[in-house]
């Protein structure tokens, strides 16, 4: 008996030492990042409620899921080689079992890598070599030890192909069964409502690429439309009718003073009262935190709570079979690189069925964006690459005259940004264009938009650097997408855009208006309320782009911001500042848009301010102006933002 439950102490070793190897690598690729979110995530690890969350993960989900993972496949290939081998069960050795599961993890991850292709750039080592080496390399290491024990036990040529085929079939059904289960689902509210309003945002979607992707959606575009504040989080919280003077000061993570304070969200709380169940939906809960919020929500769900949001969105991409169960587990499906591109949304709009006001956040073309196998035949010849050639450079530091003179254009990240928009668009399409003939959202308006833009730094002419936001005000980062379809706004696929200005606060307006009249979404109020956009923002300093801007304006450095940023044990994060936020409006910068013109003003450390024009995104001069424009131009905004 003892000798019984040792052998099987063989495959749970298998899986520990598998999980413990992938951990590993993702430790040693973390401490050779040369910049970007990788050495943040290095210098987080030193910190004691990131490393105590960390163990916990370790030791309650992550391991533990490899250890059941490793016995589960450990048995099906017991039950394979028995029926092959009569008798085998009874006399198998540990040392077998030990390294038939290694070579069962070894080919389900194989499967999942072949899925996407980019996430070989996490391994150590395998990343350096080309695609059409790798798979083969991966391919040989797994089946090397099933075809020396299928040789062993002389089971001939016919039988043994037999068996093998059985492994890799049955092996390949664990990594494929999460798309094919049905999922855990999340209980839903219900009610009888036919949904009013529906609000999708993509997370970075720039107009320019939005526009050309959703060519083929119904519905009025519009080609003019502008955010207020290129921050995820601050921008929902305006949309929910937080004070714009309040929320656009500010970056990522919550003020002290919000955390302190009770910063009410009026539209939320109409909308409650009023009957319309404000539903709100995200597949990236660490991107708007609503922990603690005083508002009338009647549904918010994330894929997990606090700091595991951080692990979906950003590690599990280093544990393949893990991120692939973790999309059918959660309490809402994740943006891990296996996560379905539809998975989310057809998620909402199930959990929103009932309520007049529905709202989903998507972040699946977060940065880095880790390509798909069929996202990557939009790469010339993508298998003569090696993975590490598809990991974009994050700052200007890395790209040295010898990177420079071996770039290779296939690895530009704004083609994978391209690429992944289309690819979440294209899953989307038949979604929104069906909603008209789905009695419970044909009559509500439904709003496709992007909470700001994207931009890719030129390190040089050729070299674009990996796609930031929340940095600067700009028309890479300020135009959005904006698509409307519905009663009053419905127009074929394919139809021009409509080129009125649009600010986030029209949509904003026109939903409070609609909820207060417990009415339809108005066309007039949406394109009319403001002819002048107005943007407003803390800026961070882009010397990581840039070079020649350090210290020239008057900004947040990127580092003040992260050591001012402060963690608490159950995720909660938020910017300790020294200085009230009176005392950072006074250095902000501010902009107005009308049609495609964007005029940004920027305050100058030395004094005054630079006065920076553009037009659809081509800049077209850069003045220089005095201490008084930049005050006239700050109050010009501040009106604009309190006028509704």
């Amino acid at each position: 008996m003892e000798r019984k439950l040792g052998r099987w102490a063989s495959p749970l070793a298998a899986g520990l030492i598998f999980v413990l190897v992938l951990a590993g690598l993702m430790v040693l690729r973390l401490r050779n990042a040369e910049a970007g979110l990788s050495t943040v995530l290095t210098n987080g690890f030193g910190l004691p409620p990131v490393q105590a969350f960390a163990a916990r993960f370790a030791f309650t989900l992550l391991v533990p899921f490899y250890i059941i993972a490793s016995l589960a496949l450990w048995g099906i290939t017991l039950v394979l080689t028995t029926l092959f081998r009569r008798g085998y069960s009874k006399i198998w050795r540990a040392s077998e079992g030990f390294l038939l599961t290694l070579s069962a993890l070894l080919w389900v991850h194989l499967f999942l890598w072949w899925q996407v292709p980019a996430t070989l750039w996490l391994i150590p080592g395998l990343r350096q070599l080309p695609f059409w080496a790798i798979f083969p390399l991966l391919l040989a290491s797994s089946l090397a030890y099933p075809l020396f024990w299928i040789r062993r036990y002389a089971l001939g040529r016919a039988r043994g192909a037999g068996l093998l085929a059985a492994f890799l079939l049955v092996w390949s059904v664990v990594p494929m069964a999460p798309e094919r289960l049905p999922r855990l689902l999340t209980p839903a509210l219900g009610g009888s409502d036919p949904a009013q309003v529906v609000i999708i945002g993509l997370d970075g979607l720039r107009e320019d690429v939005g526009q050309d992707a959703a060519r083929g959606w119904q519905g009025t575009a519009y080609d003019n439309a502008y955010t207020v504040i290129p921050a995820t989080r601050l921008l929902w919280h305006i949309l929910w009718g937080g004070d714009p003077m309040f929320y656009t000061v500010g970056h990522a993570p919550p003020t002290r003073e919000e955390m302190l304070g009770q910063q009410p969200l009026p539209i939320i709380d109409q909308a409650r009262r009023n009957g319309w169940k404000p539903r709100f939906y995200i597949d990236d809960g660490g991107t708007i935190g609503l922990t603690g919020k005083v508002a009338s929500f009647d549904d918010v769900v994330m894929p997990a709570p606090g700091w595991e949001n951080f692990v979906n969105s950003n590690l599990s991409s280093a544990f393949p079979l893990f991120a692939a169960w973790e999309n059918w587990g959660r309490a809402f499906p994740t943006t891990n690189p296996w996560a379905p591109l539809d998975g989310g949304l057809r998620e909402a709009l199930r959990l929103g069925r009932g309520a007049k006001l529905v709202m989903f956040h998507s972040c699946l073309a977060h940065q880095p964006i880790f390509l798909t196998r069929e996202e990557l035949s939009g790469v010339h010849h993508w298998w003569s690459m090696r993975p590490s050639g598809l990991e974009p450079y994050v700052a200007r530091q890395q790209v040295t005259q010898k990177r420079a003179a071996d770039y290779d254009v296939r690895r530009d990240p704004f083609l994978a940004y391209r690429l992944r928009m289309r690819a979440i668009l294209a899953s989307w399409e038949p979604i929104w264009n069906g909603l008209d003939r789905d009695p419970q959202y044909r009559n509500s308006t439904r709003i496709l938009f992007s909470d700001h833009g994207e931009r890719f730094y030129h390190a040089t002419e050729k070299i674009q650097l990996g796609g930031v936001h929340g940095y600067d005000l700009d028309p890479w980062e300020a135009r959005i997408m904006m698509k409307v379809d519905g009663p009053g706004f419905t127009a074929a696929p394919g139809a021009g855009p409509n080129h009125a200005t649009i600010s986030v606060l029209s949509m904003r307006d026109a939903l409070a208006k609609a909820i207060a009249a417990n009415g339809t979404f108005d066309r007039a109020t949406f394109e009319t309320s403001y002819p002048v956009a107005p943007l407003r923002y803390q800026t961070l300093s882009t010397d990581l782009f840039v070079a020649g801007q350090k210290d020239l304006y008057r900004e947040m450095d990127l580092l003040t911001l992260s050591m001012q940023t402060a963690i608490a044990p159950n995720g909660i994060w938020f910017v300790n500042a020294d200085t009230t936020v009176q005392q950072r409006a006074e250095e902000v910068t501010v902009g107005t848009a009308r049609g495609e013109e964007l005029v940004i003003t920027k305050p100058l450390k030395a004094g005054g301010a630079q006065v920076i024009t553009y037009k659809g995104y081509r800049l077209q001069s850069v003045d220089a102006v005095p201490e008084a424009r930049y005050s006239q131009d700050k109050e010009k905004v501040a009106k604009l933002l309190a006028s509704n």
